[in-house]
């Protein structure tokens, strides 16, 4: 037995493909991560099983339909989408006649929105245990970034600068909160060169481009801030607000869809949203927008740097419980329920 598995060419959804990876191969599994999974793939009969992760748009769809529909071998087609994809596109093809699997409810009303087929719903998951297995190096970090900047509390951004993910409301809750709080924190942000011109203020940093980090060095910056600020609009699941909590951070977010779907308002500092957009992206889909008052998200990060300075006992509490609710999405929990669509039962461990 022998399992492709073939990621869209993101951080997180490679992220999400290597765990999927050390699940199988910690059940004596073969396992690969191909960028393409191409026609030779399908016809070597060692391989047995095959996984495509990826974007439910029809330019990202269209490249594996030759294969899918080659092989009648066990085949996975494992999506998401941040908003309404355009039916139009997918006429005269055979991307309706695929069975998805969609990382989110939100996801799969989208898909379903389109007249998509989705047989079931898995969420992306966590390493529980990263922090334990990565203890030493977690801690080095987190003193060595926490000394630097002495008393003030430390927020932490990690993704991509791109219109969905809110940069700009980031920006101005920034200025807003720097009229009464600036010497009591800094925004450091693991992004896009290109949002260093939104980001002037002397008590932000870009501290590397997006993509650039391993895994465990961005779960190590997570571990090292004191709150993540996840400032994003539109998402089709939001894996760093579940990475966050499962290295015991508190996050800063608007509550929608679907960061609800996995999110708590028990220990993360959440806001609603004003109202709903629909923003096209080029011809593959309408990006569903939750647009908010940015004053909302400085009131919730002013928030959040009182309990740090003046309730430590209540923001430890808060960091214990992030990380206990987000264990439930650890990849021993979570990924089973993928590899059962495939016909693979691989033992699950109560985390």
């Amino acid at each position: 037995m022998k399992v492709l598995i073939s990621p869209l060419k993101a951080q997180s959804m490679v992220n999400q493909a290597l765990l999927v990876k050390r699940l199988l191969n910690e059940n004596t599994i073969d396992a690969e991560i191909k960028s393409y999974i191409g026609i030779n793939d399908v016809v070597n009969p060692e391989n047995t099983h095959f996984i495509w992760m990826t974007l439910a748009a029809v330019d990202f769809l269209i490249d594996i339909t030759p294969s899918y529909f080659l092989t009648r071998k066990s085949r996975v087609v494992y999506v998401t989408i941040e908003g309404y994809p355009i039916p139009v596109t997918f006429k005269d093809t055979n991307i309706p006649k695929i069975e998805f699997i969609a990382n989110s409810e939100f996801t799969k009303k989208c898909l379903e929105r389109a007249k998509l087929k989705v047989k079931d719903v898995v969420h992306h998951a966590v390493d529980a245990s990263i922090v334990e297995k990565n203890k030493d190096y977690f801690e080095r970090v987190r003193q060595a970034i926490k000394s630097a900047y002495k008393n003030r509390v430390l927020f932490l951004y990690v993704g991509r600068h791109d219109p969905r993910k809110g940069l700009e409301y980031l920006a101005q809750a920034v200025k807003i909160l720097n009229e009464t709080h600036k010497d009591k924190y800094v925004l450091l942000l693991h992004t896009n060169e290109s949002a260093r011109e939104l980001f002037q203020e002397s008590n932000t940093l870009i501290i590397g481009k997006f993509g650039s980090r391993t895994y465990e060095q961005v779960m190590s910056l997570y571990y090292a801030a004191d709150y993540i600020v996840f400032p994003s609009v539109c998402e089709g699941f939001g894996l760093p607000v579940l990475e966050a909590n499962a290295v015991g951070r508190p996050v800063i977010h608007c509550w929608f869809e679907p960061l609800s779907e996995f999110s708590s308002k028990e220990f993360n500092f959440v806001f609603n949203y004003a109202e709903v957009q629909y923003v096209k992206n080029m011809w593959r889909q309408y990006w569903i927008f939750h647009v908010y008052d940015p004053t909302w998200l400085a009131d919730m990060m002013k928030y959040a740097i009182d309990v740090y300075l003046n309730s430590k006992e209540e923001y430890q509490e808060y960091c214990e419980k992030a990380k206990e609710h987000a264990a439930n999405w650890d990849y021993h929990k979570v990924y089973p329920k993928l590899l059962k669509h495939l016909g693979i039962h691989v033992v699950s461990t109560n985390v």
